[in-house]
């Protein structure tokens, strides 16, 4: 069968040598789907929150920020060229400079304000395919708050289209629980609730990991 990489919770990108900005994420999500699959997937966990999810017959690696998760992700596509990527992990947008030398050190406290320079981090999702070609990826797509059915599926179809994503798996955030959206080739597949929307993924990817 086709090997499974999983990613849940969020990368922790750093702002000075004590302190990083991370992102809302239980890494639920990723290990539900790393349980429901079995112990033959890799799960990539990057909360403490996400490891205590965790069960104890699942395979797991930790990753840190943004470049960490990276370099992971890529090392085993190119070792696993036919494997499935559920690439479900928050991935923080923005970092510090990884070439300013005033970044290295402990930004001090006590002060009025604070101002923080920080730079796009690279976007790992549109870089999967160029990785392999052959990867089966799942990703996921969360929308602002308030965003109806409508706007759900076209921000997913969009993802799908940027990404080559087969599958994309939408909610809304504020409403994670209800009106789930799941966007492949033949377009929206609604769904009124997340445990139904995720017992329609893991299908999918049990599927996809046969062929």
């Amino acid at each position: 069968m086709r090997p499974v990489l999983i990613t849940a919770g969020a990368t922790r990108n750093r702002i000075d040598a004590m302190r990083y900005i991370s992102a809302h994420s239980s890494g639920h999500t990723g290990a539900h789907i790393a349980a429901a699959l079995g112990a033959e997937g890799l799960l990539l966990l990057g909360s403490p929150e996400a490891c205590l999810r965790t069960s104890p017959a699942t395979a797991t690696a930790s990753y840190t920020d943004t470049l960490d998760l990276m370099a992971q992700m890529r090392d085993w596509l190119q070792a696993n060229p036919r494997g499935i990527l559920i690439h479900a992990a928050a991935v923080g947008d923005y970092m510090i400079d990884p070439d300013d030398p005033d970044g290295h050190g402990k930004l001090p406290s006590g002060q009025a304000e604070l101002h923080l320079r920080l730079v796009p981090a690279p976007k790992i999702l549109d870089q999967v395919r160029s990785w392999c070609p052959g990867v089966f990826l799942v990703s996921f797509k969360a929308a602002p708050p308030g965003a109806g059915i409508d706007t759900l599926s076209d921000l997913a179809h969009t993802q799908r289209e940027r990404t080559g994503s087969d599958l994309v798996f939408a909610n809304t955030i504020g409403r994670t629980d209800r009106d789930i959206v799941l966007v492949d080739a033949e377009g929206p597949h609604p769904h009124a609730d997340r445990d139904h929307a995720l017992q329609s993924l893991v299908q999918r990817i049990q599927q996809a990991r046969a062929l």
